[in-house]
């Protein structure tokens, strides 16, 4: 990582220079994927799945012995795209899933695939998928209704295949590379290399257009491990970079993300060096050399992970407190991802559906509408700022 580093603080040397702010948006794309989703041809047998308006990206692979999918879609009309885009290039089934990331919009449509599929994970990703409450169990099985019955008694854990640090899978004269980079905090990540055609699924790290999701109680890695990864895939020089979210990519995309991570701890450490309270530290944050980037939300947490970040401290440990509530829908967003209640008494609560959010009286989250009255269990974390919204654990949607 010493020679990423070096070269990063290199150019971080320039940031005083008026010229800065001008290459800075010379190089920023304003680049968001549209309202429908694409499939590209990134080479022979390979594929990308653009998720749309920046919704988590999958990446399709072709073997005689059968599809490798890589991530399975933001939510269940996605997936549903994905098998059938799959469908139109091949007669070969999904035999195997790698997860590039334990979070929802990389593996909540998995149960579409199973069984008959591998769940390809690392280690502690396995870790997690054992420890799979109740809750979240049901919900994944009845996340595709049509797949309920066939997932009865099953769970994730039952048709997983996990692997350590790195793999080669070696299938139908195609050579995929699985590369773990160690994260202390941010589990069981996995990029996906294909060295014969250039072609890379870059996990986590792999941004483009979209501010990372970096969280001061540390769920989705550091700056600094996120900087450990990018060095490693930039070493491979690939071709095309498939990334987590918006637009494909490229080697530029991966250091230009190093640029931003880099500038971004530059500007939490001089305002600490002034002595500057975190709470104005959070105020004061922005990265406006990347206008039109998405997830401007994410401003907050990451001027606070920075700050902890450089203070040598480890991440925050929350304590989550259930609650329950109840209200009717007043606003939706994201097809559902996330969606306002009026609880009464003036009180608005923001609500964040999850992949293991069980919901019912509705076949999915894309079936909410402004005036439904609903009943919810959620997620309230102590002393930590949900910018997304709560996390909710049950919802139902009365008649």
């Amino acid at each position: 990582m010493q020679g990423l580093l070096k070269f990063a603080v290199a150019g971080l040397l320039a940031l005083c220079a008026p010229a800065f702010a001008a290459i800075a948006c010379a190089t920023t794309a304003f680049a968001m994927t549209g309202d429908r989703a694409e499939f590209v041809k990134l080479a022979d047998d390979v594929y990308a799945y653009v998720g749309k308006k920046n919704d988590a990206n999958a990446m399709v692979i072709v073997t005689s012995q059968g599809v490798v999918l890589v991530d399975t879609g933001n939510n269940q009309p996605d997936t549903r795209d994905i098998a059938a885009k799959i469908r139109s290039v091949t007669d070969q089934p999904v035999r195997w899933i790698v997860v590039t990331q334990y979070h929802g919009d990389h593996f909540g449509g998995s149960p579409y695939f199973l069984p008959g599929a591998t769940l390809i994970v690392h280690d502690r990703v396995a870790k997690e998928l054992n420890a799979m409450k109740p809750h979240q169990v049901k919900a994944w099985r009845k996340r595709f209704p049509e797949r309920e019955q066939a997932l009865a008694g099953l769970a994730p854990k039952d048709m997983m295949m996990n692997i350590p640090d790195r793999m080669t899978l070696n299938l139908g004269g195609k050579r995929i590379e699985l590369i773990y980079i160690d994260d202390a905090y941010n589990i069981g990540d996995l990029a996906v290399w294909l060295s014969d055609s250039g072609v890379m699924h870059g996990s986590f790290a792999a941004y483009k257009d979209r501010h990372p999701d970096i969280r001061p109680d540390y769920s989705h890695g550091t700056t600094v491990t996120m900087l450990k990864q990018l060095e490693a895939l930039i070493a491979l020089k690939p071709r095309v970079v498939v990334p987590s979210h918006g637009p494909l990519s490229d080697v530029k995309d991966l250091t230009n993300m190093v640029d931003y991570l880099m500038l971004g701890r530059q500007k939490v450490r001089v305002m600490m060096q002034k002595g500057l309270p975190l709470p104005e530290i959070i105020k004061q944050f922005h990265m406006n050399e990347y206008a039109g980037w998405d997830r401007t939300s994410h401003f907050d947490w990451m001027a606070e992970t920075i700050h902890r970040e450089l203070q040598g401290l480890g991440p925050i440990v929350v304590k989550i407190i259930e609650r329950d509530t109840k209200g009717v829908i007043t606003k939706i967003t994201e097809e559902g991802r996330y969606f306002t209640i009026d609880a009464g008494g003036g009180k608005e609560l923001r609500l964040r559906v999850a992949s293991d959010s069980n919901i019912e009286g509705v076949p999915d989250r894309t079936h909410f509408k402004v005036g439904q009255k609903i009943v919810a269990n959620y997620e309230e974390p102590q002393g930590f700022n949900p910018a997304l919204g709560y996390d909710v654990i049950e919802v139902t949607v009365q008649p």
